[in-house]
Parts: structure tokens; C-alpha cells; sequence
């Protein structure tokens, strides 16, 4: 025996707050998937200009001593990066991003946030 809706029953289960709350997941999602892409190109576009100044210094014939001091203190702080990417949790893109902040300073630009 099926059990068959009243029109009623249908209005109030189309109108339920379940309903209301599944539709504003969608677009929860939507929203994550936003922000995730542009954290990410910023990332990305933090990291390109890094390696643009690393290309710079890796054409100069001489280094100063103070230079090479920090090429090695970047090297370093992207050799001490541990963090488990796979599990996407929040304090490894903290890591991350304070990792290319300190790369950022050691170049002596100022993050554009």
C-alpha cells in the first residue's frame, strides 16, 4: 500500500526547513569552492613572484654574503614544511601561508592583502 501526499503535506514538506537548509548548503558549497580557488592564485601568485626574485639573484654573478644568508633561511623555511596537505586541515594552510609571508619579507616586498 503507498502512501499517497496530500497536497497539504506536499506544500509543507517543499516549504520545510530541511529543504531550506539543503538548498543553502548548495551554495555554501559553491562559496568554499570560490574562496578556495582565489586563496589559492593568491598563493600561487605570491609564490611566482618569489621565484621571479630567485630567478633575478640566480643570473647575478656575485652574491653579498647577506644575500646568500637569506637564500639559505628560505631554502630552509620551505625544506621545515610538514604538514600533511592531504588532510586539509586549516592550521596546514596557516603553515603555508606564513611560510610564503616569511619568503615574502626575506625579499623585501610587502604582502598585498
Amino acid at each position: 500500500m503507498k502512501n499517497k501526499l496530500s497536497h497539504r503535506e506536499i506544500a509543507k514538506h517543499d516549504i520545510s526547513p530541511a529543504r531550506s537548509l539543503l538548498s543553502d548548503l548548495v551554495g555554501l558549497r559553491r562559496t568554499v569552492r570560490s574562496a578556495g580557488r582565489a586563496y589559492i592564485s593568491r598563493l600561487e601568485a605570491e609564490i611566482d613572484e618569489i621565484a621571479a626574485w630567485a630567478n633575478e639573484r640566480a643570473r647575478e654573478d656575485q652574491l653579498p654574503k647577506s644575500r646568500i644568508r637569506d637564500l639559505g633561511d628560505m631554502i630552509t623555511l620551505i625544506r621545515k614544511l610538514d604538514g600533511k596537505a592531504s588532510k586539509g586541515r586549516r592550521r596546514d594552510l596557516k603553515r603555508l601561508d606564513a611560510t610564503i609571508e616569511d619568503l615574502r619579507q626575506l625579499i623585501g616586498q610587502k604582502a598585498s592583502r
